[in-house]
């Protein structure tokens, strides 16, 4: 039954479909030039590795960026692409609209049951034809008649993709940051605070014994659900370099399986590291530590098992022994083309530089732990939008759900398309609500109670980075302090709305994240605000409380002398720090001396003049 409103087509009459083109090969080249094109194939759409050129008169079939190509060819086949301009090849078709809207068409073509029709076809004819034009014209379906209509479907499922891949960017950049962080706290180049004890140095064999591994044919591998039946590359893709076996699909060895008794050194404990040792691709070298072992597991072909004589924090390893530092030292031992491999010998040799305080260990296990709690996070986050997007496209594109009525007229925002909740007003009181939950998102550690003074010095920073009012701020002897954020402002509106939560004991007021923080995290999505608490977490990750009340404070002190016209120096702030009651005794702590304050002063100017 077709809609009220709606008409049925096939795809080749809302769509006109032009195959490729390419010269001969003799005519390709790696670099571009004058007079040469680029000549866009389907693996261009992922990587810009092996972008090609051919001379512009041989080219004879052209697209734009926001064409529509579709890729012929798989796996997978019929790939729905764009984004790359030039001439495009034998294994790209590009479509174009006929009286539809061109983003509706896009977002047609991505259908889920015209992927299934197609492919079905294609593996009928042993998957090799690729798409065929004639089937793909023929595909049936319903569309709105007006193009109103059509732009509106296809406006709601743009601003979902416009969600998902601002979620990606972000993901990405959460992982960049922790790779940086993972060079900077696993060489040394930078302490955690409170730590300062010299960092122990030792061969991989004093520290580690090798123990006997197992290998089964292939029927045990299926028949006792060794740890083996996952390819250890897919082990660190799907739970990184620390792996929980308590809290994982990952099999135990099971009991009335067809296996013999094997050693109790065989079976993996807590604390074992396992390294591909043998494989076809780059998980060679790539480390697993066993987190939370709890049954009977036994570490499987092309492994080395290696147990530590000496006491490691959990899941420190696991951060070290995958991070570059280490892993670089066995680049060059590693050989093979197609099958590469390592040797006990090799492995042997390499060197551990590691913090000879388990304390520390801990405390830097902490932070990438942290760190991946937020990255899987918003991964979920990312797949429930992709989720929605689905169940939309399903409504959206087949009328079930409609946008506008029979007549053309706007209808309600339904359901599926409220997820992405309509902002409150702005003010700055909710502004710093928001803001102070991405601060605790981003800076609670168990480890390292997150408190107000840091948690003010941080808003103060950021207002400065955002080149915003900070006249709520005043001089206080703790640095800048904004008293009404604390007691009329955002502190308040955020535990009001359980964005997060403040514990109070002797020892001071501590600042946990609330129940419903993750929608202050969508306010800073929608607001374009994220970037900056990022910005906060690339400048001040692992800066203490105490720099960062010198950093607010000549800060405070360089913006009131600008304002004079006065010079910026050390005895100008050191004279304006005198000259206020509140502020006078910062002259006496340890961290205000004339060095600290003049690198102080430099850094402020790095961070805010431009």
């Amino acid at each position: 039954m077709v809609r009220k409103g709606w008409k049925q087509v096939t795809l080749g009459d809302i769509a006109l479909f032009q195959g490729g083109s390419q010269p001969p090969l003799s005519f390709f080249s790696s670099q571009k030039k004058a007079g040469y094109i680029r000549l866009v194939q389907i693996r261009d759409y992922k990587t810009d590795k092996y972008a090609t050129y051919i001379p512009e008169k041989l080219a004879k079939r052209f697209c734009k960026q926001d064409d529509i190509m579709i890729g012929r060819y798989g796996p997978p086949i019929f790939q729905i692409l764009r984004g790359i301009a030039g001439a495009y090849n034998v294994a790209l078709i590009k479509a174009l609209p006929q009286g539809v809207d061109k983003e509706f068409l896009y977002y047609t073509l991505k259908r889920e049951d015209l992927f299934e029709y197609i492919d079905l076809l294609s593996r009928r004819t042993s998957g090799q034809t690729g798409v065929d034009l004639t089937n793909l014209k023929a595909f049936e379906l319903s569309i709105p008649v007006l193009t109103d209509e059509q732009a509106a479907i296809a406006k709601a499922l743009s601003d979902v993709d416009s969600l998902i891949s601002s979620l990606q960017k972000l993901i990405e950049k959460k992982k960049a940051i922790k790779q940086g962080a993972m060079q900077e706290l696993l060489t040394g180049k930078k302490r955690l605070p409170g730590f300062s004890v010299e960092w122990s140095q030792a061969p991989f064999e004093d520290l580690f014994d090798f123990l006997p591994t197992n290998a089964f044919t292939r029927d045990q591998m299926t028949d006792t659900g060794t740890i083996q039946n996952v390819h250890y590359g897919d082990i660190l893709t799907k739970y990184g370099a620390c792996l929980d076996m308590a809290n994982t699909d990952v099999p135990y060895l099971l009991e009335t399986g067809p296996v013999r008794k094997y050693s109790e050194s065989s079976y993996v404990k807590e604390g074992d590291v396992i390294i591909a040792d043998t494989a076809e691709d780059s998980t060679v070298g790539k480390c697993v530590e066993l987190v939370n072992v709890c049954g009977k597991v036994l570490s499987g072909q092309h492994t080395m098992l290696c147990r530590p004589k000496v006491t490691f924090a959990p899941k420190f390893l696991g951060y070290y022994m995958n991070a570059r530092c280490f892993h670089n030292q066995m680049l060059p031992f590693i050989t093979g083309i197609k099958v590469s491999s390592i040797s006990k010998a090799n492995i042997s040799t390499l060197v551990l530089k590691y913090p000879t305080l388990v304390e520390e260990q801990q405390a830097i296990a902490q932070v990438f732990s942290d760190m991946d709690e937020e990255i899987a996070q918003l991964e979920k986050k990312l797949a429930k939008y992709q989720q929605i997007k689905q169940g939309m496209m399903q409504e959206l594109l087949t009328g079930r759900i409609r946008l506008v009525d029979a007549d053309g007229k706007e209808q309600p925002k339904t359901k599926i398309l409220q997820e992405k909740k309509s902002q409150p007003a702005h003010n700055q009181h909710f502004d710093d609500a928001v803001m102070i939950a991405g601060i605790v998102n981003a800076f609670y550690s168990e480890k390292y109670p997150l408190g107000r003074k840091k948690v003010q010095k941080l808003l103060y920073l950021v207002r400065r980075k955002e080149q915003a009012d900070i006249s709520a701020f005043h001089k206080k002897a703790a640095g800048p302090y904004a008293d009404e954020v604390r007691y009329k402002g955002g502190e308040p509106i955020a535990q009001k709305n359980k964005y997060i939560q403040v514990k109070r004991s002797k020892k001071g007021s501590r600042f946990e994240k609330g129940v419903q923080l993750q929608q202050a995290m969508a306010y800073l999505q929608e607001w374009g605000k994220q970037a900056d608490i990022d910005w906060l977490v690339s400048q001040f990750q692992y800066t203490s409380v105490n720099e960062l009340e010198l950093l607010a404070t000549v800060d405070m002190a360089i913006c009131d002398l600008q304002r004079e016209g006065k010079e910026i120096s050390v005895a100008s702030i050191k004279d304006l720090i005198r000259s206020n009651e509140e502020w006078r005794d910062k002259l006496k702590k340890t961290y205000f001396r004339d060095s600290d304050i003049q690198r102080a002063i430099k850094k402020c100017q790095d961070l805010f003049e431009s």
